[in-house]
């Protein structure tokens, strides 16, 4: 390869290795400002959780407490962003684990985010599209997805709720995870360990409901405690996700960063080699150029000395 490619080509890897660089510091300082905001929900879940043990209301009968479809709803959370390896497809495999030998008539899919609306488009399956998840607005998405989910499970058109989404184990390990969002009867249940029955002061009910006064019908209370329940959960699911990006995209980079940078160093020896036999090769040039004079100006005057010798013996 000629100096002048070699120039470039070190050019344009040393601008690749500053950019993907830039990239992975990027993601590693948003990593770790959304981990240090994450904990500032677990304050309101402590004091809410009490709300679900003001009364009894596991014997309801509410599709929040038990299933009344057989239709399953699979809560689908990738990513659109680059540089994030195998992480959006181990999440749709596990969306597919979690089906297993159920009928694609009788699963619902909401998919969140392009990546898995493209996948899912070209393979032809039915499913509701929502945005990808931005960190400005997690809460608002959590809300908007929320609200179709109640809505579908009122309606009886959908029973039982998962969702599949990737987590961060830490800064440099990922996991993908499926979790039961609804219904919720085991939040409700004294007798049954939850995610919330750790939560508050209190294990048992505050109350039977023949001992206090409920305005609201029992029905509606079970709607908003589990609205409430799943827009947390996909608050925790989404920051939980996008952590997982982050971390993800960090770790990608990191590895990309030190293959061009092993390319960059291979060119640069490369480079420096080509200058230094170019050196070489003017020097020797130089030399031999030199040389040929010498035993020019050496022939001209051996020559002129003959002419001279000659010439004197003709005197």
């Amino acid at each position: 390869m000629q100096l002048t490619e070699l120039r470039k080509e070190l050019q344009f890897n040393g601008d690749l290795l500053s950019l993907v660089e830039t990239l992975k510091n990027v993601a590693s300082s948003q990593y770790h400002v959304l981990e240090k905001q994450k904990e500032r929900f677990d304050a309101f879940m402590d004091a809410f959780s009490g709300f679900f043990r003001v009364v009894n209301l596991i014997d309801v009968e509410n599709p929040f407490v038990r299933e009344v479809s057989d239709v399953m709803g699979i809560v689908v959370v990738t990513s659109d962003s680059g540089f994030m390896g195998g992480l959006n497809q181990g999440v749709i495999r596990a969306a597919m684990d979690c089906q297993g030998n159920l009928p694609d008539d009788k699963t619902a899919l909401l998919v969140i985010g392009d990546k898995g609306n493209s996948t899912f488009g070209d393979q032809g399956r039915a499913h509701k599209f929502f945005p990808g998840i931005a960190p400005e607005t997690i809460y608002e998405q959590a809300v908007e997805v929320k609200d179709y989910i109640v809505d579908e499970v009122l309606a009886g058109r959908m029973g039982k709720v998962a969702v599949a989404y990737p987590k961060a184990l830490s800064f440099s390990s990922q996991t993908i995870e499926v979790v039961n969002i609804l219904p919720c009867a085991e939040l409700f249940d004294k007798d049954v360990e939850s995610e919330l029955s750790g939560r508050g002061k209190s294990g048992g009910m505050m109350a039977e409901a023949r001992n206090v006064i409920i305005e609201s019908s029992f029905s509606d209370m079970l709607e908003y405690l589990a609205g409430v329940w799943v827009t947390s959960k996909l608050y925790e699911v989404f920051e939980d996700s996008k952590l997982a990006e982050f971390s993800a995209r960090a770790m990608h980079l990191e590895g990309s960063q030190q293959a061009v940078e092993k390319t960059f160093k291979k060119v640069q020896h490369q480079a420096f080699k080509a200058v230094h036999e170019q050196i070489d090769k003017g020097m020797r040039e130089c030399f031999a150029a030199k040389n040929i004079k010498e035993k020019k100006k050496l022939k001209a005057k051996k020559k002129k000395q003959a002419l001279a010798k000659e010439a004197g013996k003709a005197a």
